[in-house]
This record gives C-alpha cells, sequence and structure tokens, in this order.
C-alpha cells in the first residue's frame, strides 16, 4: 500500500511539473512538428530581400558648376591644378547712360587658376550699335571717349552680341587692379554706350 501511495504522488508531483513548465517546451515541440523555427541565417536572409543589406550606398559624384563647366569648355581648360578654387573677383552692374544708349545686366571676372582670367557678361542687353567693343578702363565711370580710354585700357574685343550671355578672356599681362570698370565702346562713333563700375567681392 505504502509502494501505491509514493506511485501515486509522484505522479502528482510529475503533473504539477508539466503543468508549470508546459509554456517552455510545448513551442518547441509544435516547432519541431510543424513549420521549422527561424534560424539566423533565415532571418538574415529576410533582411536582405527586405533591403537592408550590409552594402554601403554608392556614392555620387558632385556636379560642376554650369557657369563654371561653360568656361573652362570655352577656355579649353582640362584641369586646374591641384589647390586653385575658381571664384569671382570682381562684378559690376551696367548703366543707362541716355534714351540712344541703354545697357541692363551684370559683368563678372572670373579667377580660373593663376593665369586665365574671364568677363562673364550675364545677364547682358544693350542697345545695339556700329563697331561695339568691350573693353577695361581705368576710369571707375567713364561718359566720355577720353575717360573711357585714358590713361589706359584694354581691348577685350568686338561685342559678340547686343543680348546675351558672352565671355571675354583677359589677356595674362593684365594688372586687374588697375582696372575700374567694364565698357561697350563704339569705336566708330567714338561713344560710350554703358559701363560698369567694378567692386572687389570674393566667391559670388
Amino acid at each position: 500500500m505504502n509502494t501505491q501511495r509514493w506511485i501515486a504522488l509522484g505522479i502528482a508531483i510529475l503533473l504539477v511539473i508539466c503543468a508549470a513548465t508546459y509554456s517552455l517546451w510545448l513551442p518547441a515541440l509544435l516547432g519541431s512538428e510543424g513549420e521549422a523555427t527561424p534560424t539566423p541565417e533565415s532571418s538574415l536572409t529576410e533582411e536582405t530581400v527586405a533591403g537592408q543589406t550590409s552594402e554601403p550606398a554608392p556614392s555620387v559624384e558632385p556636379t560642376m558648376d554650369p557657369v563654371l563647366a561653360q568656361l573652362l569648355s570655352e577656355l579649353e581648360i582640362v584641369e586646374m591644378g591641384p589647390g586653385l578654387d575658381p571664384y569671382v573677383a570682381m562684378i559690376g552692374d551696367f548703366v543707362t547712360i541716355d534714351n540712344l544708349h541703354r545697357g541692363e545686366g551684370r559683368a563678372s571676372i572670373w579667377i580660373i587658376n593663376e593665369n586665365q582670367r574671364v568677363v562673364r557678361l550675364d545677364p547682358f542687353d544693350i542697345s545695339d550699335g556700329p563697331d561695339l567693343i568691350l573693353l577695361l578702363s581705368q576710369h571707375p565711370t567713364p561718359r566720355t571717349s577720353s575717360e573711357a580710354l585714358l590713361p589706359d585700357y584694354v581691348n577685350l574685343g568686338e561685342l559678340q552680341s547686343p543680348l546675351g550671355v558672352q565671355n571675354y578672356p583677359i589677356p595674362r599681362d593684365v594688372v586687374l587692379y588697375q582696372y575700374k570698370s567694364i565698357v561697350v565702346y563704339s569705336m566708330s562713333l567714338n561713344v560710350v554706350y554703358t559701363t560698369a563700375t567694378l567692386e572687389e567681392v570674393r566667391g559670388q
């Protein structure tokens, strides 16, 4: 009789233990008979499918300023050299002198490298005339022929157009700080059509 009681007591204790721990062994039992439990490898595959890969994002090449790209193309400059950062050194706005000689827009002087300087007209719109040239003048606000040409000036060439963006290389031996304005001048009429007084800036 004692033996039967001990057996019954052991079965009762076993049932209590099973009831208390069923939350631990039941999922494992169901997993072995049904779907397999996810492994670290399968989790990694799911993340990869979802786009969560460990590969670095591709780098994006910076695009060049379109104004600078145009200047380099016109000057046929392939490389600017290490440590050289092109910038705008001077700017000036064109003015209207009278009803026949009006001008609108902006002139800027770009420093590309140690030997390359460019006058850029952008935007630009003036009244048309004969034999127009673009020049650098030592006078800050020339209105007459003598003011525009004396004591010295630099002829940058014939005006490409009375309207639209255009660029003019500056000769390498020109000392920029000696010149105070950009002038559109008629050689045949000896008339100043418009001027832009230059101011020193950096990077505008």
